[in-house]
């Protein structure tokens, strides 16, 4: 249906009495206002609209930090035995996860640690252990070659993201054989331990025995893991299977 024009009702009295004229114009002037009032309120709407899912999309167009080589990062991080295992871990919902199947985790604490750096000579960098306290080490000890797998995996990823890094040990397997004696010695009992045990170990960089007024160096604590036994030996193993790692911040 095709609308009327407005002026095909206005009259005027012959005395002069414009009443039903403005009256008529009041509500004409209305009608035809009423479109473009519902437009206005409509295009506010959708401007509101559109100025709100932008405020909430921004977070995810904005651009995150990406660790590059040369800078520094904080992390989290879970080193596991091969076998998946958490032995360390700066998690404490996970600690309290594992100490209630009785599995036994150290906590420690955030590490910052160069990206895509080759970082210490030294065979052993301690780490704090914050949990279970007073162990009498100087702390845990991780190796070089794990120092530099999780600086060379950090590479890439993103604040928030947390990554799997393998460790590889080259031709070296981390294992030790001790003797009946040895074991005893650094408080193994050799009768008592089996196959397959968790078992401490004390590390050092410098394990000669330290002669007159010199300082024995405070071991670091290593997991090992018992391999193999015969009547007169123990087989342990050191090595760990992967370092699960949160990127927390960067710097530099």
């Amino acid at each position: 249906m095709q609308p009327q024009s407005p002026k095909r009702y206005y009259f005027i009295s012959p005395k002069g009495d414009c009443t039903v004229m403005k009256q008529t114009e009041k509500k004409s002037s209305k009608d035809e206002n009423t479109p473009w009032m519902k437009w206005a309120y409509v295009g506010i709407a959708l401007l509101v609209a559109v100025a709100m899912v932008g405020t909430y999309l921004t977070p995810m167009f904005e651009k995150k930090l990406t660790a590059e080589a040369g800078k520094t990062a904080l992390i989290g991080y879970t080193i596991r035995a091969e076998d998946g295992r958490p032995l360390v871990t700066t998690d404490q919902d996970l600690l309290a996860s594992e100490y209630k199947k009785g599995n036994l985790v150290l906590l420690t604490s955030s590490m910052e640690i160069p990206v895509g750096a080759q970082l210490t000579s030294e065979n052993i960098v301690p780490v704090p252990i914050l949990y279970p306290e007073g162990t009498g080490f100087s702390g845990f000890g991780l190796m070089g070659f794990e120092t530099n797998a999780i600086s060379a995996g950090l590479v890439g990823m993103q604040i928030g993201e947390t990554r799997m890094i393998p460790f590889s040990y080259g031709e070296n397997n981390l294992a030790m054989s001790l003797s009946r004696e040895d074991a005893d010695g650094i408080g193994l009992n050799f009768t008592e331990t089996e196959v397959g045990e968790l078992v401490p170990l004390g590390l050092t960089t410098s394990p000669e025995i330290p002669v007159g007024n010199e300082t024995s160096q405070i071991p670091a604590l290593r997991i090992g893991k018992v391999l193999e036994k015969t009547d007169d030996k123990l087989v342990i193993a050191y090595r760990y299977g992967s370092a699960e790692v949160t990127l927390n911040g960067i710097s530099g």
